[in-house]
């Protein structure tokens, strides 16, 4: 893969990390909002793709560090950013 192809896929890699994040966030969130008498079932369920999209995020940077790139580090409202692009 040449500089071109590598750069692109980093861009990529780390844009997928980033929304995957995001989703790590909103669930975490929307899990911790969660009450009444059907919560338990809904949080364990919150919690699983919270964990879900944990596990991909740290894919997708070993994937970037894999092809000499540096993973996500922009500090910034990751839920807020993400809720408003994609919801």
């Amino acid at each position: 893969m040449n500089q071109e192809h590598t750069s692109a896929a980093i861009s990529i890699l780390n844009k997928i990390m980033e929304v995957e994040l995001a989703g790590v966030v909103r669930y975490t969130h929307f899990s911790l909002m969660v009450y009444g008498y059907n919560r338990i079932p809904i949080v364990s369920w919150m919690k699983a793709n919270a964990q879900e999209g944990l596990d991909h995020a740290r894919k997708a940077g070993e994937f970037v560090t894999l092809l000499g790139g540096t993973p996500l580090t922009k500090e910034r409202d990751l839920a807020g950013d993400w809720a408003a692009r994609y919801w």
